[in-house]
């Protein structure tokens, strides 16, 4: 663009005492003006800034430059003149150049114009131009991390942190995730609120991102943060690593013979145990097959928590085995309030004309069981544990096991109305836990299960007892004979892998169980 500069005429007024002699031309002459322009601060993603530089002829001859040349580091700013132009700029005449800045992030710009021209004494001249970006800069550490090989159920963790390298405040306003399933790479943001958070300049924030792998395997998050930095609004960070198993076990069991087992009932028979009685003798049967299932050669007898004597022992050869114990069971309810089920299994193994030593029901190679059925804690006089050494020297080690039908632990269970709840079966869950046998709730909804599984661990051929504490259930394998078998479940309670009903190994098989464990000392 070119604005004309108004002239100046020399009149030279002669008279007739003077002469008017020429006057001398001056050669062409560049005047840059200004030299040097400062856009000030601007706010990056916002704010640009424009300005002028005007190039001058201030000789008596015709000025000619070549297009003024941007020399810049980078892109921050912009000169309109068309590249590779000769101008001709008339003696006292101008043409004016605009230049831009365009600030990206928080930064300070320098640059300068280059202009060549036939001015002998200043062929050429520079316009040196100024600028600063004012902006949040959201900077994010690491950017990449690799967690290793990390054994199943351990956990490695990175901090994430958020720091704003710039001069205004940063807002992250989201952070979301992408991960590889099942998501075992977690962020873990502790105290933070939800987004969005507000970072001042110089400050930062951090958050965790844990690797605890549940299964074998290569493992990916990618994290997105999202703000208000103009120049990287989104930044992604990628975390990776491999689950593996810490140590793989392998268990061989050979498939017993046909158990030999004296069972005896302890059926609490006070007021409150109608319905559990109905219970238990409408869903023996289930009991009943799972014996029946495994051949097991049985003594069974039902006493109660009053009175420790019994009227018949049922046997295999019985007629109806499973309907003389379904009655049995039904002891009414006319006992004492005060349960003594414990002192009444003692009273009962103590006497050859019971269930001890020297009578019918008492087989010295038969391993004896002893099922407490009870909605209320045990009153034997002298405490369970006074009754542990009798109990200790009627069978050798492990060939004496009690179990029961109880009120959770620790506090009870509830039981739908009018019934109210059952109480926890104190004592009975103690010499249960002491001698390592099960319990199961008195308030169970269906009890035919539970009879079946508690067949399963009386008779012991049903369930085996895995050695090692917190396997990683989805890697067990189970075989019999060498053939692979899913016909079984993993039972966290107690541990053991419990075959189903029809599907239990017969006697002389031989059961192969592969599994590994959790690392760490478990989830």
């Amino acid at each position: 663009m070119m604005r004309l500069l108004a002239l100046f005429s020399l009149l030279l007024v002669g008279c007739q005492d003077y002469t008017m002699n020429g006057v001398k031309l001056r050669q062409q002459e560049i005047l840059v003006h200004p030299e040097h322009i400062n856009f000030g601060n601007l706010t990056a993603g916002q704010e640009s800034g424009v300005d002028f530089f005007t190039v001058i002829n201030t000789g008596d001859t015709d000025l000619a430059i070549l297009s003024p040349v941007l020399v810049s580091g980078n892109d921050r700013f912009s000169l309109d003149a068309e590249a590779d132009k000769e101008y001709t700029i008339a003696p006292g005449e101008l043409m004016d150049f605009e230049v831009g800045y365009i600030p990206e992030t928080f930064e300070s710009n320098g640059a300068y114009v280059e202009i060549s021209s036939d001015d002998e004494d200043e062929p050429l001249t520079k316009v040196t131009l100024e600028g600063y970006g004012d902006a949040p800069v959201m900077d994010v550490d690491p950017h990449e991390f690799d967690y290793g090989d990390i054994s199943i159920g351990c956990d490695n963790e990175e901090r994430i942190t958020i720091r704003n390298n710039g001069n205004m405040d940063l807002v992250v306003d989201s952070i979301s995730q992408m991960v590889t399933q099942p998501v075992d790479i977690l962020m873990e943001m502790g105290s933070l609120p939800e987004p969005p958070w507000v970072i001042i300049p110089g400050q930062e924030i951090d958050f965790l991102v844990s690797y605890i792998p549940t299964d074998v395997g290569f493992d990916e998050s990618q994290i997105t943060i999202s703000g208000n930095d103009p120049f990287t609004p989104q930044v992604e960070v990628t975390q990776y690593g491999d689950g593996d198993v810490e140590k793989w076990y392998h268990q061989q069991h050979y498939q017993e013979e046909i158990p030999i087992l004296d069972v005896l009932w302890v059926i609490d028979n006070s007021g409150s145990m109608n319905r559990f009685q109905t219970n238990l003798s409408t869903n023996i049967g289930s009991f009943m097959s799972a014996f029946a299932a495994t051949g097991a050669d049985y003594n069974m007898a039902v006493i109660t928590t009053d009175n420790w004597m019994f009227s018949s022992i049922v046997t295999p050869y019985s007629a109806d085995p499973e309907g003389e114990i379904a009655s049995l069971v039904v002891t009414g309810i006319m006992g004492s309030g005060m349960e003594k089920g414990i002192e009444m299994a003692y009273n009962s193994l103590s006497s050859s004309s019971a269930a001890g030593p020297g009578g019918s029901f008492f087989r010295e190679d038969a391993r004896l069981v002893v099922i407490f059925v009870s909605d209320e804690p045990d009153y034997s006089a002298g405490g369970w544990s006074s009754y542990l050494s009798f109990f200790d020297g009627l069978k050798p080690a492990g060939e004496f096991i009690p179990y029961g039908v109880i009120g959770d632990y620790p506090s009870g269970c509830s039981i739908s109305s009018p019934y109210g709840n059952a109480q926890f079966g104190a004592g009975y869950w103690d010499v249960i836990d002491h001698y390592g046998g099960s319990w199961y709730s008195i308030c169970a909804s269906d009890w035919g299960v539970q009879l079946q599984d508690l067949a399963g661990e009386v008779t012991g051929r049903r369930s085996f007892v895995l050695e090692e504490e917190d396997p990683i259930v989805d890697s067990i394998e189970v075989y019999v004979n060498g053939q692979l078998t899913t016909d079984w479940e993993y039972d966290e309670t107690t541990n053991t892998i419990v075959f189903a009903e029809g599907h239990v190994p017969e006697e002389g098989q031989t059961i192969d169980i592969d599994y590994a464990v959790w690392g760490c000392d478990g989830r």
